[in-house]
């Protein structure tokens, strides 16, 4: 659970609560209010580029605002278009990605219904405190604050909308309907109508059924506590397919930060100072943390945009929302881990054949002319990227892998939905990197990642090999036949030293530091000597004691090349021992010494 050491001060007032509106059963007319919607919409489209005024970010406001009006499906439906920044541009992309749900909640008496009826239990029974009124509210659902009656934790009870299904459906056909007919009549191809309709279809399915967002709430949970990041914890006694549960995340939300610091940056170093809130560190969190969910996890949160994003003391960060959760297919993720490693190593032409790759389909023809303008456009951004004082969206990795994207299309190149889930999740984190960590150098912090990386794995290997191990020798007792008792106990003796392997291996270390300083000194010692027995037999005077001069004379006379090669020997010696000494002796990640 959340500690409250955690929980920062205040940075806004709280926020207006939604309105609550009466509930309206569906009309059967919804089809034809919508398209007339649309159509009004398509006319005011006309209209400015009649009066040549249909610039991207105008017609971007124009379907942000329709999509908005209608809501529901049509935000999610808004959001797929605003991912396809290969065939939409920047600006266009970028009014879709602000959209909004602007929902009015629903009556109390609904939430009392849908709860009691899913979980068989009067809400007195189960909560200390209910808050009537919704905190928030989205065409999908609203959420309310609550604090359970069994353990007295503050939770956000998240209840579905009762006529949302049969909405939703009709939508869903109307959509559906549209994509044939633009498939049918061949208008923007490139669009692959049936993949987006099956993106949306999959995707509102996922967010109506809150038993699939609450597995996905748990198993990022799992997840992220070991990035450092703080997720919700779910309560599924008293949760369902159309209630959600979950631990109410104190703090400071980084949409709030964001309106604070165009409006009174004063205030808001204030707030950080008070709570010990470093953006710079927070930034490198964040970054690191999406890198482990997409290579390390292959577990993502979709959404990372500043509303999903809890700040709280000391720098830590927690994420919400997790109905947006994705995962990438194996040969993909390893596709798109080693474009980024060339991406990194400077091999751009490695980088633009494995990026082509990423795609469903190739089209026939020569693409040698796609790959050098990616190549070109990577060197490039590569420039860009590493100067101080260009502006965070001109180095952003986001908005170049969109802009490579927008490349492909225009060589026919089809863009994969998984590579364009990457983009979303990217870009929307941009808009807080942008504030937090705006020196930012993405070679830098994916070289640091990739170290770190390396670690862990060096690390769960270590683990792996001794459960192996202890594995192997639980088995050897049943596997030897006719094994005396005195073997069996030597075998259980095994096992138990096995269970200890990965924790030895730090005193291996320790004892491989203290035997390398014992020949490093005795090393040193016998180089002197040699170095002294060289001086004294070539007639050089030496400053030394009568005692010393004495030991001198035993020593064999012997030809010069002979100690010259014997002294060059004991330097090497000396120097191979000091190498090894340090290697034995730095720490590694769980405060032992590094083994090599």
């Amino acid at each position: 659970m959340q500690k409250s050491s955690w929980i920062t001060t205040p940075l806004l007032e709280e926020r207006p609560r939604p309105n609550v509106e009466p509930i309206r059963d569906p009309s059967r007319w919804r089809p034809l209010a919508l398209a007339w919607t649309l159509g009004g919409a398509a006319l005011r489209l006309f209209g400015l580029r009649l009066h040549g005024r249909a610039d991207s970010r105008a017609v971007g406001r124009l379907v942000r605002h329709t999509l908005e009006q209608l809501g529901g499906l049509w935000i999610k439906v808004g959001q797929l278009l605003g991912m396809r920044r290969d065939l939409f541009s920047a600006d266009f992309c970028d009014a879709l990605a602000i959209l909004q749900d602007h929902a009015t909640g629903f009556e109390f008496e609904h939430v009392r219904r849908i709860v009691e009826a899913d979980l068989g239990r009067p809400i007195e029974d189960m909560y200390e405190v209910f808050e009537e009124e919704p905190f928030a509210a989205a065409s999908i659902g609203q959420i309310h604050r609550a604090r359970l009656r069994s353990n007295g934790v503050l939770v956000a009870v998240k209840v579905r909308r009762p006529t949302i299904d049969e909405i939703v459906h009709k939508d869903v056909r109307f959509v559906g309907s549209i994509c044939r007919f633009a498939q049918r009549l061949h208008l923007v191809p490139a669009m692959r109508w049936a993949d987006f309709y099956h993106e949306l279809s999959r995707t509102l399915a996922e967010e109506l059924d809150y038993r699939l967002e609450a597995t996905a709430i748990r198993d990022m949970r799992r997840n992220l506590r070991e990035h450092g990041v703080y997720a919700p914890k779910v309560f599924h006694d008293f949760s369902s397919k159309r209630v959600l549960v979950m631990e109410f995340v104190s703090g400071v939300l980084m949409s709030e930060l964001l309106r604070v610091r165009e409006r009174d940056p004063q205030l808001l170093d204030e707030w950080m100072t008070a709570n010990c809130v470093e953006p710079s560190k927070v930034g490198r969190r964040l970054f690191q943390s999406l890198q482990r969910q997409l290579f390390e996890d292959n577990y993502f949160h979709g959404d990372l945009h500043p509303g999903n994003i809890v700040l709280m003391r000391n720098s830590r960060i927690g994420l919400i929302d997790f109905g947006s959760v994705g995962s990438l297919e194996t040969d993909f993720l390893e596709l798109y881990r080693e474009m980024q490693r060339s991406v990194v190593q400077q091999k751009y032409a490695k980088a633009a054949e494995i990026f082509l790759l990423l795609g469903p389909e190739l089209p026939p023809g020569d693409l040698e002319l796609c790959k050098n303008e990616l190549v070109d456009f990577m060197r490039s951004w590569a420039l860009r990227a590493r100067t101080r004082g260009i502006e965070f969206t001109e180095k952003s990795i986001g908005s170049a892998q969109s802009q490579m994207a927008a490349i492909l299309a225009r060589h026919k190149v089809p863009a994969n939905w998984s590579f364009l889930r990457v983009i979303r999740a990217q870009l929307t984190l941009d808009s807080s990197l942008r504030a937090l960590w705006p020196k930012m150098d993405y070679f830098k912090a994916t070289l640091n990642y990739e170290r770190s990386a390396a670690r862990r794995r060096q690390r769960e290997l270590l683990e792996t090999l001794g459960y192996q191990l202890e594995t192997l020798i639980d088995e050897l007792p049943r596997l030897v036949h006719g094994a005396t008792e005195q073997t069996f106990y030597e075998l259980e003796w095994l096992r138990r030293r096995a269970r200890h392997f990965s924790q030895t291996l730090s005193k291996a270390a320790m004892a491989g530091v203290m035997a390398f300083s014992v020949v490093g000194i005795a090393t040193f010692i016998a180089a002197l000597g040699v170095l002294l027995i060289c001086l004294d037999q070539t007639g050089v005077s030496l400053p030394t004691s009568d005692r010393l001069n004495e030991y001198l004379d035993y020593a064999p006379r012997l030809p010069l090349e002979l100690w010259y090669t014997l002294e060059a020997f004991l330097l090497v010696t000396l120097v191979q021992c000091w190498r090894v000494y340090r290697r034995f002796g730095e720490p590694d990640t769980q405060g032992g010494y590094r083994i090599i």
